[in-house]
């Protein structure tokens, strides 16, 4: 397994991969998904702006972030880093590819023949993820980063077979937590993934000491990760 990380703009991530061939492919992929999101703003800068679903018909990588926002009920810009990874995962599977793991920001798709430790950043927790054809584990903080977030969640983390779906709704469950104690948060918890347990997995939060979770999540263990692992600008 190689690591790589690469960086264009605002895009900042980390590809997991067994060779270089890979990596490119993934390189490729991101600045193709790349261009035809800036190309789309540039004549639909509402596309951009907006924090509600908007109405938008494009190429493939606006069409899902156009869907996941209408899904999750935020704007489509709320889906850009799962569906840029979603799509580099995608074309690094076709190529042939075993292990495909990009970390945009803290969205991850994971395409994987081993098992391996997805971190909970900024925790000292980690999910263990056993060989997958598909997933997507994407993070929203209204604490750390430079995305947009209303609320006061330190990790609000949604896991999906979509990742573009799985990044809004990460958006839209962040922006539900408030000043919460156990009871509030849990029971915030347990009512998001009821409205989305059509396109979710599994939720979790952390906030402060507290840990709310519902659906179908992978093993949590202890595993604190280097600052060199994360990826983050």
């Amino acid at each position: 397994m190689k690591r790589f990380k690469f960086q264009y703009k605002e895009t900042i991530v980390t590809i997991l991969t067994e060779s270089e061939e890979f990596y490119k492919i993934a390189v490729n992929a991101i600045l193709e998904a790349r261009s035809e999101i800036e190309s789309y703003i540039l004549h639909n800068p509402d596309f951009f702006t907006s924090y509600e679903p908007i109405d938008c018909s494009g190429g493939e990588i606006i069409n899902r972030m156009c869907r996941a926002g209408e899904i999750a009920g935020v704007g489509p810009m709320a889906a850009v880093a799962g569906t840029i990874a979603s799509y580099a995962v995608e074309r690094m599977i076709e190529a042939g590819a075993k292990l495909a793991v990009v970390d945009n920001g803290g969205d991850i798709v994971i395409h994987t023949d081993r098992e391996l430790l997805i971190g909970i950043y900024p925790s000292n927790l980690a999910f263990k993820v056993q060989p997958v054809d598909y997933m997507a584990i994407c993070t929203s903080s209204g604490k750390i980063g430079h995305s947009v977030s209303f609320g006061k969640a330190d990790a609000a983390t949604v896991i999906s077979r979509d990742g573009s779906v799985a990044d809004a709704l990460a958006t839209a469950l962040g922006n539900t937590i408030g000043d919460f104690g156990k009871d509030e948060l849990e029971r915030t918890v347990s009512e998001f993934y009821k409205k989305y347990s059509k396109f979710a997995e599994g939720i979790l939060v952390i906030k402060d000491d507290l840990i709310a979770m519902a659906g179908n999540l992978p093993p949590i263990v202890s595993a604190k990760s280097g600052e060199d692992l994360i990826t983050k600008g």
